[in-house]
């Protein structure tokens, strides 16, 4: 900015010294031809010598105007003395982008220390996963039995380190993409990597009616999809979300793992959990049309026992585009429409 404002401050001068210099060449032109006279004639001129002799010129037109040598001379003036002030009113704003600039680095450095526990919503909680149970098959099974938690002796270590807690509805348009991604998850992760990662699918009537039983979910999924045949695959039976109807270990994942905008309840199926196998609590939520192969960096840094690495770039997008849809979706989950208490 200083350096533009110096260019044009030496443009200003050298058009203002050009006028000044073409107004005095006017006045000593040789080809102009003036006269010397003690007495008037048609046309009057102006003093411009101090002697007692003035001179005119024979054309109007080729007279200068003191008053337009004064103003120039005047204006050159005035562009150097105010070229001092220009200056420092340059280094004045430059400063204050840099302030402004320094403040936004610093907010941003501060967002930046806290994004882990704003990106997953995590809530303190005196609970874990394995102080609840669901209901699988017609009896409640407790969560460390439901994933086949096993704890080695040797080093007191878990055998599963990561799980993945996901509402499924069978016939939503989502389900042939995201199933098929969660078994390719629980194979990589399940079964070539000791059992290190298992994936729980609760289906449910909430949000868009599921018509068939527990049992023939089970069924369809396992003929049409292939889940359920890993052991690191598991269904469990219809369960409500929602609602005072709502099983205990829902209401609580979701009120201790919240949304990116606070929101804890579930808005629409395929909402998936992402659980620490040693110490049970909910570390990231991923909204509905979120890849469960992007999900795979998380999963490798929680059986590796590692920091969790910051979400994808398309983590916060998804999470816009699954608000707009809570509210037109055929499969959004709404109170009255769907989701009836009990």
């Amino acid at each position: 900015m200083k350096k533009g404002l110096g260019t044009l401050l030496c443009l200003l001068a050298v058009c203002l010294s050009s006028k000044i210099s073409s107004a005095f060449r006017t006045t000593t032109n040789p080809n102009t031809r003036l006269s010397t006279s003690s007495s008037g004639s048609s046309w009057k001129g102006r003093r411009i010598g101090g002697n007692s002799h003035r001179l005119y010129a024979e054309h109007p037109q080729d007279e200068v105007s003191r008053r337009d040598i004064l103003c120039t001379t005047l204006a050159a003036g005035g562009i150097i003395l105010l070229s001092p002030l220009a200056a420092s009113a340059a280094d004045d704003d430059e400063e204050s982008f840099a302030s402004i600039a320094a403040r936004a680095n610093k907010i941003s450095k501060e967002i930046s220390s806290s994004q882990p526990n704003a990106v997953s919503g995590q809530k303190k909680s005196d609970k874990t996963a394995y102080d609840f149970s669901l209901p699988t098959e017609g009896r409640d099974v407790t969560f460390a039995d439901l994933i086949r938690q096993e704890v080695r002796d040797d080093d007191n270590s878990v055998k599963v380190k990561a799980v993945v807690v996901v509402n499924i509805k069978q016939d939503d348009p989502v389900a042939r993409k995201t199933i098929p991604e969660l078994i390719s998850l629980a194979t990589k992760y399940g079964r070539n990597r000791d059992g290190a990662l298992a994936v729980v699918a609760c289906p449910t009537d909430q949000g868009y009616y599921e018509p068939d039983t527990s049992a023939l979910i089970r069924l369809k999924l396992a003929s049409e999809y292939g889940y359920g045949i890993n052991p690191a695959t598991i269904v469990t039976d219809k369960v409500n979300l929602l609602g005072t109807g709502a099983v205990p270990f829902w209401r609580w994942i979701q009120a201790t793992c919240r949304t990116p905008a606070g929101l804890g309840r579930i808005e629409g199926n395929f909402e998936k959990f992402l659980i620490d196998g040693r110490t049970g609590l909910p570390v990231r939520r991923y909204p509905r049309k979120y890849s469960p192969l992007n999900m795979a960096d998380d999963i490798e840094a929680l059986i590796n026992d590692k920091q969790l690495p910051p979400a994808k770039a398309n983590w916060m997008e998804e999470w816009r585009s699954a608000a707009a849809e809570a509210e037109r979706d055929t499969y959004r989950f709404e109170k009255g429409l769907n989701v009836f208490d009990q």
